[in-house]
């Protein structure tokens, strides 16, 4: 039987289909008890009991099964176990897995769709008929996912999301939707990806509380895709009002993801005073608030926290097209970078990553905390990392953009394709980059794309807070040296009131306005309606103002200026400006009046003319005049006034509107004890008129108010209407002793005080009470002249010392002269104060012979001062006796140096010690060398004995002579000297002068030759052989080759005692001859070692010893022995022994005689020698030393021998 149900019952029907389909409910649902899984399980149960129909496995097991059935056979065809999918559930990446669970659970739906009919079928089950009368339209707020949706949900990304049912509110501008709990927010961004609605275009949500999202895993954006595969995502189309609230803890990890952030993609949507605080890891068009928008407008809104991502990112939007930006500040971190493959550029901005036809305003940018940053690789700006016909006013960015790794870093764009970049501030730093394909880095804008960009028209009012920035380049690769005042490109100062512009490289500080000033008349020249304007502070700084329009007025004129603000200045037709919000504004009217005409003819403000009213004509307000001043309170927004005029018919004017005054205080002398003067604007004289002239009482009276009606010091009137001003004014004292204040903190600065003060003179006819007023200025400054003072000066060095050296070398009596003096030195003054205003000193020296100082304090010593050639002439005249003796003048002195400053005449002194010394490095050379002895005789006398026919021969020799060399002068430093024998032959000579004659020589066996002649003719011939031979002996010095020469005689002589021989008789008797003394006795015939024709080798106990033919031996004597056709010399001792091994002679060299008995036992080495292993020279050359050792020289193969005699290798 068929059943009518209710339109609640309509809703159990579908969730209980829903649970019998094996799905679980993901939606809560409002149901009475306020329990949907309980009721929709309870209504399941019921339909089942009405059917007959017996329980049935839950969904949940059914849907496992099939599950894992599936499952096992997808996996099985793809070639995955079951471990891999354990560890992609582990990971939470498993696709397929996803993908086999939504086809399992389709197929489980199917399933138990089909089981359900059967069952009812079979149960004879009523048809179940919902009444369509009876249902109502669901609208936007109460719209939740259709039976079709819940079953797609297991298909797209949306399932197993925890979300509100409907939202309250109607939906309208009046009534909004209100977003109470992320719940809301979740319901949301589902309808709009699912198009439960078209995007909620013309409807209005309004957030009533801050809303975490501190349990959503990974939040799914505002205006996103309704499945994972979509290639376009489902904006957001409404309008949605924070209302001052915040959405935190949002938080976005899926770095593949696009169109991420609240709000993924809005297009002609409004979202305004909003806060989002989070982190967001994405991919692509990627923000805090807004990943993409097209035509819509973002107004007031903040980015706190931190955004990550490749390609297009930015704090408050990802990317723009055709959209405006208002009013929106960025403290988030916006840290981005390019795709793997680098297909993509990257942009980042601090509130923008890339904008196309749009429009930012009124936004900040601050990164300086130590969590936030902005860099990115490819392009980064403060503001925008890139723009494309957009326009960007009255920005402001404070804190590092860019890092290493930007191609293209600008502290307000990155990179400007087309459009307009104005009213700017960069107060932050522009980080270095080492990228290797870094581009250009600009102050305002990185990169100038293309030729179309102009400054003035799309550059202009762009400024730094500090000169030294402008080391980089203001637009990276293009303009800079087309900068001209006109362009309004500069830096502003500290205090933010002081700025100076730009011009081919330099600054011009601009004294004739204040920053405020400059930044409003940007403002201006844009000409825009939503950009903010600029006013003063009481400071004098920069604040948001509103503009205040005065048209021009007939018959009179009118102007504002805001109460007590030195920095104010005055606003009228012809100079627009802005009033902070609150501030209060004093109004000024004066008539135009025609004096001239005939009558004349005077104006007066036409009652409660005088008003104000908004821009947009929600607020006016009339300006009341009747009090003791005329002013109102700015509203916060642009105002135009009004007033209008008519001609008077009594009362009384005055022939001026207003009087200006000049007040400059004059400060001279020094800073801590000034001189005041004063310069002052003279008196000035008001006339009043009454109107009309023939009115009966025209007294009238004087008085003085301030601006606001209060009573003034300012100035002064008279009884007969002469104004003058008041320099005692407590105004002026307080301005005064804030200067002086100030300068005892900060004593280097001159005081640079100025101030304005307003005041009014009145006048009132004594009948009718008519006013009239004279608008006065007041116009207070302080010129400083004064100077401060020297109080004390100090060097950095109180003592300093210089060596003088004096060196000679070359030849002792004619030296080369040099001389060597410590480097100057620097001495550096310590001025106190150091702000002292004339620095200028002047340096001295005590003796200016001794040492000389420049201008800059730079101290030296004089080489040739009067006192070092005082010491150099005395040691001169002390030594002139002794030219040779080496140069030792030395000495010290002391002097002083003295700074002195030219402001005061303060003083310090440095000390200075001077030292001087000879270093003399000459040489005596030698002059002339003289020998001890002019001649020297030698006599060889050769002694025959014995038979006439066989003598024995022995020769008597004179000892060596020893001559020595005298050098002069005896400082000569090289004596040393060569000795040279003229005939060798004759005489030889040692290298230390000792002359030996040498019997053996060429002439003497001449003469022996004609005797043994003369012998070989006649047997009885008795030998006289005998003659004479003259040589000398020369000395000459290695120094200057100097010589001397000694004469040399040697006389021979033979002696012969041989007996004649007798007739048949051969014996004979030979007397013994014998040598004595040093001489060398010489055997002439051949011996055998133990015994000779002319002597026996004996041996005894003691040892060898030789006896002569004639009975006599050798003793304490050389003699030249032969054996084997050898001459060898052998060394007796005193008793006549034969010698051997080391020997002293009396000459005092050294010999070695053969030690070892081999037949030649006794001779005398010559030449080299290996004795005990070490090698040995003996002299081999018969110059009288024949046979001593060489020590500590040079052999004649050039080798070295040391002091013992042994070779050094």
């Amino acid at each position: 039987m068929k059943k009518k149900m209710k339109r609640g019952q309509a809703v159990l029907s579908a969730w209980t289909l829903i649970a019998a389909m094996g799905l679980t409910p993901v939606l809560s649902v409002s149901y009475p008890n306020g329990i949907a899984t309980v009721y929709a399980k309870e209504a399941v149960n019921e339909a089942v009991e009405e059917a007959g129909t017996a329980p049935m496995a839950s969904p949940s097991e059914a849907r496992r099964e099939k599950e894992k059935d599936s499952a096992e056979g997808e996996m099985a065809q793809a070639g995955i176990t079951q471990t891999d999918q354990k560890a992609d559930q582990d990971t939470g990446t498993s696709d397929l897995e996803d993908k086999t669970e939504a086809k399992a659970e389709k197929e489980e739906t199917e399933a138990g769709t089909e089981e359900i009919k059967t069952k009812e079928s079979e149960a004879g089950a009523a048809e179940v008929i919902i009444d369509k009368d009876e249902l109502i339209p669901a609208t936007p707020s109460n719209a939740t996912p259709s039976n079709a949706m819940f079953y797609k949900g297991a298909l797209n990304i949306w399932g197993g999301m925890e979300m509100s049912d409907h939202f309250d509110g109607e939906g309208t501008e009046e009534e909004p939707y209100e977003i109470n709990s992320d719940k809301d927010l979740k319901l949301l961004a589902y309808h709009v990806a699912n198009e439960e609605v078209d995007g909620y275009e013309g409807y209005y949500f309004a957030l009533t509380r801050d809303i975490s999202l501190s349990d959503t895993a990974s939040w799914l954006p505002i205006g996103y895709f309704t499945e994972a595969g979509d290639s376009e995502p489902k904006p957001f189309k409404g309008n949605f009002n924070g209302q001052g609230y915040r959405v935190y803890n949002l938080k976005i990890s899926d770095t593949t993801q696009d169109y991420a952030g609240l709000f993924g993609s809005v297009h002609g949507a409004v979202i305004e005073n909003l806060t989002v605080d989070g982190q967001v890891n994405a991919h692509s068009k990627a923000a805090l608030l807004v990943g993409e928008t097209n035509d819509s407008t973002i107004s007031n809104c903040s980015s706190r926290g931190q955004v990550r991502g490749v390609g297009v990112i930015g704090g408050i939007v990802g990317e723009a097209y055709d959209s405006v930006i208002l009013e929106c500040t960025n403290t988030a971190g916006v840290l981005g970078g390019t795709d793997a493959d680098g297909v993509n550029d990257a942009y980042a901005g601090g509130i923008c990553g890339s904008a196309q036809s749009s429009f930012m305003s009124d936004c900040t940018s601050d990164t300086t905390d130590s969590y936030s940053a902005l860099y990115s690789e490819g392009y980064v700006g403060g503001i925008a990392g890139n723009i494309y016909e957009t326009e960007i006013y009255n920005t402001y960015v404070e804190g590092k953009v860019g890092s290493t790794s930007a191609d293209y870093i600008g502290g307000l764009v990155g990179r400007m394709q087309s459009g307009q970049v104005k009213n700017g501030r960069f107060a932050g730093t522009i980080g270095a980059s080492t990228s290797s394909t870094l581009k250009t880095a600009g102050l305002f804008v990185g990169y100038i794309e293309g030729g179309t960009i102009d400054l003035g028209d799309d550059l202009a009012y762009l400024y730094t807070d500090s000169e030294d920035k402008y080391s980089l380049n203001p637009f990276g690769n293009k303009l800079t040296p087309q900068i001209r005042l006109e362009h309004h490109i500069g830096a502003y100062y500290s205090n933010q009131r002081d700025f100076s512009l730009y011009q081919m490289g330099s600054f011009i500080k601009q004294t004739n306005r204040y920053f405020y000033e400059e930044l409003e008349t940007g403002v201006l020249e844009i000409g825009k309606e939503n950009i903010h304007h600029y006013a003063p502070s009481k400071t004098g700084d920069p604040v948001r103002g509103y503009l205040i329009t005065i048209p021009a007025v007939d018959h009179g004129t009118l102007s504002v200026l805001e109460s007590q603000n030195n920095f104010a200045k005055e606003i009228n037709w012809a100079n627009p400006g802005a009033v902070a919000k609150g501030a209060k504004v004093l109004v000024y009217t004066s008539p135009l009046n025609e004096t001239e005409s005939e009558p004349p003819v005077y104006y007066e403000l036409v009652p409660d003319s005088l008003s104000w009213t908004t821009d947009d004509f929600d607020k006016e307000e009339i300006i009341h005049t009747n009090g003791a001043e005329t002013s109102f309170t700015m509203p916060e927004g642009n105002i135009t006034l009004s007033a209008k005029y008519r001609a008077m018919t009594n009362g009384v004017i005055l022939d001026k509107t207003e009087l200006t005054f000049e007040i400059e205080q004059i400060r001279s002398g020094s800073r801590w004890n000034p001189q005041i003067g004063w310069k002052v604007t003279d008196p000035q004289k008001l006339t009043a008129t009454v109107i009309p002239d023939t009115a009966a009482n025209k007294n009238i009276i004087w008085n003085v108010k301030d601006t606001d009606g209060s009573s003034t010091d300012v100035i002064h009137v008279t009884e007969n209407g002469e104004v003058s001003v008041n320099q005692s004014a407590k105004w002026i004292q307080e301005l005064i002793q804030a200067g002086v204040t100030n300068q005892e903190l900060y004593p280097s600065k001159k005081i640079t005080t100025e101030g304005t003060n307003y005041a009014s003179v009145t006048v009132t006819t004594e009948a009718g009470q008519k006013r009239s007023s004279a608008f006065v200025t007041v116009n207070f400054k302080i010129t400083d002249d004064t100077v401060v003072p020297v109080s004390d000066v100090k060097l950095d060095q109180s003592e300093l010392a210089f060596e003088i050296v004096r060196t000679l070398e070359g030849d002792r009596l004619d030296p080369t002269e040099r001389y060597s003096v410590t480097p100057s030195k620097r001495l550096y003054e310590t001025i106190t104060p150091e702000y002292a205003d004339n620095k200028n000193v002047k340096w001295s020296v005590g003796d200016v012979d001794m040492l000389r100082i420049d201008s800059e304090g730079i101290v030296s010593a004089k080489e040739n001062a009067k006192w070092i050639l005082d010491l150099i002439r005395a040691e001169e005249e002390r030594n002139k006796e002794h030219p040779y003796t080496k140069k030792e003048a030395s000495g010290t002195r002391s002097n002083y140096v003295t700074v002195t400053t030219e402001d005061g005449g303060k003083q310090s002194v440095c000390a200075v010690n001077l030292s001087f010394r000879t270093d003399d490095q000459t040489i005596a050379h030698v002059a002339s060398v003289a020998l001890d002895k002019s001649e020297l005789k030698f006599s060889i006398e050769k002694v025959m004995t014995g038979s006439r026919a066989n003598p024995s021969v022995s020769y008597q020799v004179t000892d060596a002579q020893q001559l020595t060399a005298f050098v002069m002068p005896e400082e000569a430093e090289n004596k040393e000297v060569s000795w040279n024998s003229v005939n060798e032959a004759v005489v030889s000579v040692s290298g230390n002068g000792l002359v030996t004659v040498l019997p053996e020589a060429a002439w003497i066996k001449a003469l022996e030759k004609v005797d043994a002649d003369n012998l070989a003719r006649d047997k009885y011939y008795v030998s006289t052989a005998a003659g004479t031979m003259e040589t000398s002996i020369q000395v000459l010095t290695l120094d200057g080759q100097k010589s001397a020469e000694c004469k040399v005689i040697v006389a021979f002589k033979t002696t012969d005692q041989t007996q004649r021989p007798s007739s048949g008789s051969s014996g004979g008797s030979s007397s013994g001859g014998g040598g004595g003394g040093s001489s060398r006795s010489v055997i002439g015939s051949a011996m055998s070692p133990n015994s000779d024709s002319a002597g026996t080798w004996i041996q005894d106990s003691t040892g060898w010893w030789y006896q002569n033919k004639d009975g006599s031996y050798p003793a304490a004597c050389w003699q030249l022995l032969t054996y084997n056709g050898t001459s060898e010399w052998y060394h007796f001792d005193e008793k006549g022994y034969m010698q051997t091994g080391w020997f002293t002679d009396t000459d005092g060299n050294r010999y070695y005689l053969h030690a070892v008995s081999d037949g030649t036992r006794g001779r005398m080495y010559t030449g080299w020698n290996l004795i005990d292993g070490v090698w040995y020279y003996f002299n081999p050359t018969s110059d009288g030393t024949k046979g001593s050792l060489f020590m500590n020289r040079q052999t004649p193969d050039g080798y070295r021998v040391d002091a013992s005699g042994a070779w050094v290798e």
